[in-house]
């Protein structure tokens, strides 16, 4: 091997290692934020689909995932609709039950309901109330949570 190519195949290695910890450190500066709904199948579902797309476009480290107080068994076919009507991702997620562990790790929790009597909030979070499919409007419901998603995300540019 000539010191031309080593110096070549040092620099190659070194960038690579170089592009694998600033990813890595960008994941770990990942913030993330909990919707909880009562279900975790329809209205925390619209919300994260919604703003991982949105926050992925504006280039923000932040990342969203749903959460129940009581949580369905999956995501509820109209939300399914929805979203893929709307062209939008359907998480691939199973509806989980809102943790302690959630609250405490999450930079921001979104209530759409309150939570359970057994998990103690702190001053991250932050309640949605009146947000509700009247008639299992879902267009509509859709549009109630955009009103209220789209200045929380404008607010997250600067934090």
């Amino acid at each position: 091997m000539t010191m031309r190519s080593t110096i070549f195949t040092v620099k190659t290695w070194l960038a690579i290692l170089l592009g694998f910890i600033f990813s890595v450190e960008s994941y770990a500066q990942s913030k993330k934020i909990v919707f909880v709904c009562e279900h975790g199948s329809a209205k925390s579902i619209i919300a994260v689909s919604y703003f991982n797309k949105i926050a992925k476009e504006r280039n923000l480290s932040w990342e969203a995932v749903p959460r129940g107080t009581t949580p369905d068994a999956e995501i509820s076919a109209k939300t399914k609709k929805l979203l893929t009507d709307d062209q939008m991702p359907v998480p691939q997620v199973k509806p989980r039950a809102i943790s302690q562990k959630d609250i405490d790790e999450a930079n921001q929790v979104i209530l759409f309901f309150p939570l359970p009597e057994n998990i103690k909030g702190g001053d991250n979070l932050q309640y949605w109330p009146g947000i509700d499919a009247v008639n299992g409007d879902f267009q509509k419901l859709r549009d109630d949570i955009l009103a209220k998603l789209l200045p929380l995300i404008d607010s997250l540019e600067n934090k």
